[in-house]
This record gives C-alpha cells, structure tokens and sequence, in this order.
C-alpha cells in the first residue's frame, strides 16, 4: 500500500458517510498493512462519530494477530461511555483472536445494560467456546427477549451461543486463540 493509499484509506474510515466507511474497511481487509495499526486504533479512540469507530473496530479484525490491536478491542469493549453499537462492534471482532483477558472482559459484559453488548459478548463467547459462559447465558436465556436491531433476541443469541459450546469439544486447540494457545504450550 502507498503512502497515498494508506491515506485515503484513513480518510475513508473516518469519512462521513457509511458506504465510503465500509468501503475503506474492506480495503483494511484486503491489505493488513502494520501501518495501519496506529490509525484504526486512534480512529477507534477519536473516531468523531460511533459510526467511524464500529467501523474501525470491525476493520482491526483483520489485524488481530496484534496485541496492541487486541488490547484497544479489549478497552473499546470495556468503556461503558462508548456508544453500543461501537462496544458491540469491538466485541464481535474479538472472536477472531483473543486472550485471556478477552474472555473474562466478555463474561463480565453479559449483565451489561445495553442488549448489543450482551448479544455480540455472547456470540463472541460462543465462538470461543467459553464453558464459563453456560451459567450467565442460561439467565439471558430465560430472562432477556430484548431484539437487537437487524438480528434476533438476546435469548436467542444465548440459547445458540449455549449449542455452539457444548457442541465444542477442541476449543483449547482452535487456532486464534492466544490464551488457548498459550496453555497448550505449557502443558507441553
């Protein structure tokens, strides 16, 4: 990637209007460039509206295999003033490469007040297959009918997500998952 295209592909992430968003984002996708590192994470941070930063959160999924990008999703997740749809966002992204703090950052935002955190915290601990997870979904489950916008229920989501995991039997050796990852290795 140019200098001019990393450029226009920071401008487009914090662009003014979804599709020229969304269109920058797919180009991340295309090209993990490492210098776009530090602008996805300050667009995340500074974005000037909840639309540039989920969109930047949704394009450091395709760097995730960096703790730095890890830790800003791990924080974005975490920051209960930050629009829901941008947590939401961060939260999803995770499911591609996380930690051990990721995990427990996930298990604790399944009582979070808004429906998109707890929905996206609980897909993203399905696709970990996080056991942990069992207790608190089984509450979303029979208590939380709250519709996410464009998807389904939050108990829905919890009753999938509960499938997802017990259906998981080699969860410690998916690749993406450094916390995983690194247990293996010391039980080697």
């Amino acid at each position: 990637m140019t200098d001019d295209e990393l450029q226009r592909v920071v401008a487009g992430l914090n662009g003014r209007s979804q599709v020229e968003a969304f269109e920058a984002a797919k180009i991340v996708w295309k090209d993990t460039d490492v210098r776009l590192e530090r602008p996805l994470i300050q667009t995340l941070k500074k974005g000037s509206r909840p639309l540039n930063r989920s969109v930047a959160a949704y394009a450091m999924g395709a760097m995730l295999h960096r703790p730095r990008v890890i830790a800003a999703l791990e924080e974005a997740v975490d920051d209960k003033s930050e629009n829901p749809r941008v947590r939401g966002e961060a939260a999803e992204a995770l499911h591609l490469s996380h930690r051990k703090k990721s995990h427990d950052l996930l298990l604790k935002n399944l009582t979070d007040p808004s429906k998109e955190v707890r929905f996206w915290c609980a897909y993203t601990l399905g696709q970990m297959a996080e056991h942990r997870a069992i207790p608190a979904l089984e509450r979303l489950l029979a208590s939380d009918n709250r519709v996410v916008k464009g998807f389904h229920s939050v108990a829905k989501e919890a009753a999938d997500t509960i499938k997802v995991i017990k259906a998981s039997k080699a969860h410690r050796r998916k690749k993406g998952c450094i916390f995983c990852i690194e247990n293996q290795r010391q039980r080697s």
